[in-house]
């Protein structure tokens, strides 16, 4: 039987026009899904992968929510998105519209990466891992936050039965008719790698990690250091 790479794969489009519909409530709405625990874990990812400062690859930008912190941490950000109207929205002239298993830089070009609730949505995740590898200097460090998918069975449920009932019910209320495009999550949620699947596959493809859990294990924080 052929084991299925992780990632969005056929799903990826969906998710991405998805986003693309709900660029004007984005913050405001992930962060009340998130029960408001999103700004600790930014502020957690970003204090780690840009402590040393020099140009940072916000992978999966959005609007900017991470780059901003980037910036005030000392660091150069500099974005990647998908969706042009994400990129559009975050104010910052140095964007570029790609996907993340094909970075169009050279390697090494950066001091560290992170990565906001998107490295989930990554069309073929060894793919992309293996490209921000490439773009990472050795010693550059790469920081995710993002939903977690629990080891157990109980949280994991828990968890899950939260993400198929409340984006849809927060993006109602945040957007309108619009937002039950937030509904998308629980699809990316449901193909996402458990928890410490996704901490060892960090590790195997960029170099030592360590994993902070909250929320049951349904908030997470990744944080990774390549080899020098």
């Amino acid at each position: 039987m052929k084991t299925r790479r992780p990632g969005l794969q056929r799903k990826w489009a969906y998710v991405v026009n998805s986003l693309q519909e709900i660029v004007p409530s984005y913050e405001q709405a992930s962060s009340r899904i998130s029960i408001f625990e999103d700004r600790r874990m930014r502020r957690e990812a970003v204090g780690f992968a840009a402590a040393q400062g020099g140009k940072i690859l916000d992978l999966g930008s959005g609007p900017g929510t991470m780059s901003r912190l980037v910036k005030k941490a000392g660091g150069e950000p500099v974005l990647l998105d998908a969706s042009r109207a994400m990129l559009k929205a975050s104010g910052f002239k140095d964007v570029v519209q790609g996907v993340f298993e094909h970075l169009p830089f050279r390697s090494g070009a950066f001091e560290g990466g992170v990565s906001g609730f998107a490295l989930r949505d990554a069309h073929d995740l060894k793919l992309a891992l293996e490209e921000v590898d490439r773009v990472l200097r050795g010693g550059g460090r790469f920081s995710i936050c993002d939903l977690g998918r629990p080891d157990s069975v109980l949280p994991e449920l828990a968890v899950a039965f939260y993400l198929r009932v409340a984006p849809n019910v927060i993006g109602l209320v945040s957007a309108g008719r619009s937002g039950l495009r937030y509904g998308s999550i629980f699809d990316t949620y449901m193909l996402t790698l458990h928890n410490e699947e996704l901490r060892g596959m960090l590790e195997a493809y960029i170099g030592e990690a360590r994993i902070h859990e909250t929320q049951m294990g349904g908030s997470i924080v990744v944080s990774c250091t390549k080899p020098i």
